[in-house]
């Protein structure tokens, strides 16, 4: 018997081992190609119209990027968790904003707003985590489950919160660093964070195992239930971060606010290279691709395209993207 569990260990580390030398694999060589797509687009579009290339055309990008790039971090832990993808992104997201927007209007300090919001973002997370880990279902009923009883809370709740332009929030969202919108540096320190993590720490790497071999992850003495339960509620907590940044760029919320967001976050967590099956991921790769889906809607102006063409193109992207990914898996499965 201890022959046979030292043995089953061995060859669960060794399962373990090569998971974590392939992670992130997959993202590297997106990347390159979502920096041609990227350069692409930016050239087809300054020869069409050479006032693309304006400080008007760079903020709208970069503020495009402030909140969708919270967001694919958020989505993109639980997808290298192996927890498939949260659908109660938006839920989070709302919920932080109109905290955030609620206290402040009541006068309450900053950083108690700010740590109050993120905290509701990781009370959607257990809420989650209950039903995924603890009741076993399917993490994608789940979550939108989660996310549809959240929304219709919150339609009751409220219809719309003002914020004065004079309010410490707004002000906030107002301010450039180097041309860039102050809020823009969150979302580019917690992708490098994120990176960094899991590319060099063991937590990092044994939620990758989690999700890329969750059989030789349990052998080699990780826990399951743990690593799970720790992404949703980081999800949910980070997710939260971007209802912050959504209530600094408007002085008007509204209970539809953000309901959109979650096309562009699946496109661009499955474009750069995450699997849906887990365990690999590459997080540079993401701020590349949220940089190309940021430029999308605004080159589309300017080639006097409505909103239907980038969400048109965004669900083409998607397809395309998620049939490369299983062709690999089936590819893969082969061998």
């Amino acid at each position: 018997m201890k022959l046979s569990k030292i043995s089953n260990s061995v060859d669960g580390a060794s399962h373990l081992s090569n998971l974590l030398t392939k992670a992130g694999s997959r993202g590297e060589s997106n990347i390159f190609i979502l920096i041609v797509i990227w350069t692409l687009l930016i050239i087809v579009s300054v020869l069409h119209r050479s006032d693309f290339l304006s400080s008007t055309t760079f903020g709208a990008i970069t503020y495009n990027m402030c909140i969708l790039g919270v967001l694919v971090i958020a989505q993109a832990l639980v997808v290298i968790s192996g927890g498939l993808l949260d659908l109660s992104l938006p839920v989070s997201l709302l919920l932080s904003a109109y905290l955030a927007a609620t206290l402040t209007n009541r006068g309450l300090p900053p950083i108690l707003v700010v740590v109050i919001s993120i905290l509701s973002g990781a009370l959607v997370g257990l809420c989650n985590v209950f039903f995924i880990v603890k009741l076993k279902l399917n993490p994608l009923i789940a979550t939108l489950a989660v996310g549809f009883v959240g929304s219709g809370i919150l339609t009751l709740v409220f219809q719309r919160v003002l914020l004065s332009y004079k309010s410490w929030i707004i002000k906030l969202g107002l301010i450039r660093f180097f041309e860039f919108p102050l809020t823009w540096y969150p979302m580019a320190l917690m992708t490098i964070l994120t990176f960094l993590i899991f590319r060099y720490t063991r937590i990092g790497r044994r939620i990758t195992a989690v999700g890329g071999n969750p059989v030789a992850a349990k052998i080699s003495g990780i826990s399951l239930q743990k690593y799970r339960s720790m992404v949703f509620v980081m999800s949910g907590m980070v997710s939260a971060i971007a209802g912050i940044v959504l209530t600094s760029f408007t002085s008007e919320l509204r209970n539809t606010s953000g309901a959109l967001q979650l096309l562009p976050v699946i496109t661009a967590v499955v474009l750069s290279g995450f699997s849906l099956a887990g365990g690999s991921g590459n997080f540079l790769a993401l701020f590349i691709a949220v940089g190309f889906l940021s430029t999308l809607p605004t080159a589309l102006v300017f080639f006097g395209l409505g909103s239907f063409w980038e969400a048109f193109i965004q669900g083409i992207l998607l397809i395309l993207a998620v049939s490369i990914d299983s062709y690999k898996l089936i590819k893969l499965k082969g061998r």
